[in-house]
C-alpha cells in the first residue's frame, strides 16, 4: 500500500469504528490493527480518540 491508500484505510477504520463501537470491543479493534501493522493501529486509535474528545465538547 502506498501512503495514500493507508491514510484511506486509516480514515475509513476510524469512520466507523467512531460510529458506536463501545468497550471491549473498542480495545480488540486497536489490537487486532496494532497485530496487522503497528503503525495503522496507532493512527486509528488517535484517530477515534480524538473524534471521541471532539464529541464530548
Amino acid at each position: 500500500m502506498d501512503d495514500a491508500a493507508r491514510d484511506r484505510l486509516v480514515n475509513n477504520i476510524v469512520g466507523h469504528v467512531s460510529d458506536g463501537v463501545e468497550e471491549p470491543v473498542l480495545s480488540r479493534v486497536f489490537e487486532y490493527w496494532k497485530n496487522v501493522d503497528q503503525t495503522i493501529g496507532e493512527r486509528v486509535e488517535q484517530g477515534v480518540m480524538a473524534n471521541r474528545r471532539e464529541k464530548a465538547l
